[in-house]
C-alpha cells in the first residue's frame, strides 16, 4: 500500500488500463449465448488480448522488455476485428478479400519483426500505422453501410457504432504517437511516460466502448 502511494498518475494510468479489458472480457462471457456472431467476435478479441495485457503488464512491472507481445497482439487483434467487421457488413466482396487482407498485415508484420536483429525487441513504429490504417478503413466501411441504413434510429443503442467509434479515437490518437514515436519517446523519459498515459487513457477508452457494445440488450 505504501508502495502505490509514491507512484505517480501515469504510473498508476499505466497499471489499472487492464481492468477495463478484465471487465469487457466477463461482460462477454456472460452475454455470449444472447449475442449476435459479429459480437461473439468482440468477444473473443477480449479474451485473446486479456491474457497479453496481464503478462505485459507483469514483465512491465519486473522491469522486462515486453514488446516481442505487440506483433503477436497486432496480427490477432487486426485479424478478430476484421472478422468482427466482415460478419457486420455482410459483404460478399469483404469476405473474399478478408484472407488477403489479414494474411498480407500478418505477412508484413512478420517480416517487418524479424528481418533486423532483436526486432522483436524494439517498438516497431510501421506495424502500429499500419494497423491503425487498416482498422480506420474497418470503420470507414462501416459508417458508410449506417448511413445508407436509415432503418437505424437510435444510434446509441447500436453496439457496433460504439465499438467504431471507440476504436475511431484510439487509432486516430496512437495514429500520432506511432508517427512520432522518434521524437516522442527519445526525448526524454518525462515525455515518455506523458505518452504512454495518454496511450493507456485511449486504450481504456476503448475498452469502455467495447464493454458496452457487449452489454447493449440485443435489438428487436
Amino acid at each position: 500500500m505504501a508502495d502505490l502511494l509514491h507512484l505517480s498518475l501515469q504510473q498508476i494510468i499505466l497499471r489499472v488500463s487492464p481492468v477495463p479489458v478484465v471487465v469487457a472480457a466477463f461482460v462477454g462471457l456472460v452475454r455470449f449465448r444472447y449475442l449476435p456472431l459479429n459480437l461473439r467476435y468482440l468477444t473473443a478479441l477480449m479474451w485473446f488480448i486479456l491474457p497479453l495485457e496481464l503478462v505485459g503488464l507483469v514483465m512491465m512491472l519486473y522491469h522486462q522488455n515486453n514488446l516481442f507481445l505487440m506483433p503477436l497482439c497486432a496480427i490477432g487483434e487486426f485479424w478478430l476485428l476484421a472478422v468482427v467487421y466482415d460478419k457486420t457488413l455482410a459483404s460478399a466482396a469483404f469476405t473474399r478479400g478478408l484472407p488477403w487482407l489479414v494474411g498480407g498485415f500478418a505477412a508484413y508484420v512478420l517480416f517487418d519483426s524479424l528481418h533486423v536483429a532483436d526486432g522483436l525487441w524494439k517498438f516497431r513504429p510501421g506495424q502500429q500505422v499500419l494497423q491503425s490504417v487498416l482498422v480506420l478503413g474497418l470503420v470507414g466501411l462501416y459508417f458508410r453501410k449506417l448511413l445508407h441504413e436509415l432503418h437505424v434510429q437510435q444510434l446509441k443503442r447500436e453496439p457496433m457504432f460504439w465499438v467504431s467509434a471507440g476504436l475511431t479515437i484510439y487509432c486516430l490518437g496512437y495514429l500520432q504517437i506511432a508517427l512520432f514515436s522518434n521524437f516522442l519517446l527519445r526525448y526524454s523519459h518525462g515525455l515518455n511516460m506523458n505518452v504512454w498515459m495518454v496511450h493507456s487513457l485511449l486504450f481504456i477508452t476503448l475498452y469502455c466502448c467495447y464493454s458496452l457494445a457487449l452489454w447493449l440488450p440485443p435489438k428487436k
